[in-house]
């Protein structure tokens, strides 16, 4: 199944369609047709063209894929093509989020070598069971694979904890180099900080209370929201590619008020795990 390629984006301008190149913002392909659905056609040329289907933006699509095949790339496992989707939708909302082209190239590049070879990152869970719908989405994200034995791992991309559970590992660094930790408060839910467990100590909590807190159904689906997005940015290492990154939990962690559902940011003291005295 035909493709197109992460690094081209369809545009609708006016009354004409366009393939715009998002590196440069050039248009490679620009053309006016009638009684097309502009959704529809994006639906089809981003997430797969039929050779069988004949509604008339898919007769468009073979037409585009034929007249110009470099624009388009083939994927025939069905993992490919849901990653892909997931990646597609997220490559369209940050394309204008990026510093500068050739952050966006790297990121395209390995976005399409992910892809390519169906690699997918590794977490692993020491959520004691308290956030089960959680797990159940992690295990359905295309791009993670999940690992719930409490023993070290030879390759762990990251580690997903209860507050309780993150404190209690000793050496938590040899476990995984980054570390995100899940809360239901009275109040609030939380997520993060994101913790690079080399560099640096793990806060002190407040770990007494999340005792008598229990999440709900429907909270615990709007968590998801939120940590889907953290472990595209942080796995698909755009951190440091994006501008107006103010949300993401490093050094701090996003909250959701269990009352309102508003969600804000908090701050959280980090220590550096190691500290050089100089002598004068």
């Amino acid at each position: 199944m035909y493709c197109l390629k992460l690094r081209y984006q369809v545009k609708k301008v006016n009354d004409f369609f366009m393939i715009q190149d998002c590196i440069t913002s050039e248009a490679v392909m620009a053309f006016k047709v009638k009684d097309i659905a502009f959704n529809k056609l994006k639906e089809i040329i981003y997430h797969g063209i039929e050779e069988t289907a004949e509604e008339p933006e898919a007769k468009l699509g073979k037409q585009l894929l034929k007249k110009d095949a470099d624009l388009f790339i083939q994927y025939e496992k069905k993992e490919s093509r849901e990653l892909l989707n997931l990646v597609r939708n997220y490559t369209e909302f940050f394309s204008s989020y990026f510093i500068s082209t050739e952050a966006i190239q790297e990121y395209l590049e390995f976005s399409e070598s992910i892809i390519d070879t169906g690699k997918v990152f590794t977490i692993q869970l020491f959520l004691e069971g308290k956030f089960p719908n959680v797990q159940d989405f992690l295990e359905k994200l295309p791009f993670v694979k999940t690992i719930y034995s409490e023993q070290q791992q030879a390759e762990v991309d990251l580690l997903i904890g209860t507050q309780k559970e993150i404190t209690e590992i000793e050496n938590i660094e040899n476990f995984a180099t980054y570390v995100l930790a899940l809360s239901c408060q009275e109040t609030s839910l939380e997520i993060g900080p994101l913790i690079n467990a080399t560099k640096f100590e793990v806060p002190d909590f407040q770990i007494e209370k999340e005792h008598d807190a229990a999440i709900m159904h429907h909270e615990e689906l709007l968590m998801c929201f939120f940590l889907e997005r953290i472990l595209f940015i942080q796995l698909f290492n755009l951190y440091n590619k994006m501008r107006q990154n103010e949300f993401f939990p490093t050094r701090n962690k996003v909250c959701i008020n269990r009352m309102d559902l508003q969600g804000y940011s908090e701050m959280v003291t980090l220590y550096p795990k190691y500290l050089v005295e100089f002598v004068v």
